[in-house]
C-alpha cells in the first residue's frame, strides 16, 4: 500500500514540475492577442509611483502599458511623462481617447493574424 502512494506522489510530483516549467517557460505566439496593463491614474492616488515601479519591474511578455488619466495632479503628470520617456512600450491618454485607441489596437491585430 505504501509503494501505490509512493509511486503515486512521484508521478503528481512529475507532473507538477513539467506544468510549472511549461507554464514559465511558455512564450507568447505571433497570433496571440496583445497583453496590455490599464494603470488609471486619480488624483488620489498616494501610491502611484510605487504602481508605475512595479509595472516597470513586471513585463513578463507584456506589449503595451496604457496609463490613462481620469484626474490627475500635475506632479502625477510629471512622474508619468518620465516613467514614458523610460519605457518605450508605454503611453499615456485621456480617458475619452481610450476607446479609440483600443479600437486601433485590436483592428490592426486582426488583420496581421492568418
Amino acid at each position: 500500500m505504501d509503494s501505490i502512494i509512493i509511486t503515486a506522489a512521484v508521478i503528481l510530483s512529475v507532473i507538477s514540475i513539467i506544468e510549472l516549467t511549461k507554464f514559465f517557460l511558455a512564450v507568447p505566439s505571433k497570433g496571440s492577442p496583445a497583453y496590455l496593463s490599464v494603470l488609471p491614474i486619480f488624483a488620489d492616488d498616494e501610491n502611484l509611483a510605487d504602481r508605475l515601479e512595479y509595472l516597470a519591474m513586471k513585463n513578463c511578455g507584456r506589449q503595451k502599458i496604457i496609463l490613462v488619466k481620469y484626474s490627475s495632479t500635475p506632479e502625477q503628470d510629471v512622474l508619468c511623462s518620465h516613467f514614458i520617456r523610460n519605457d518605450t512600450d508605454a503611453v499615456m491618454l485621456e480617458a475619452d481617447e481610450l476607446e479609440v485607441y483600443f479600437s486601433d489596437i485590436f483592428s490592426s491585430a486582426k488583420k496581421f493574424q492568418i
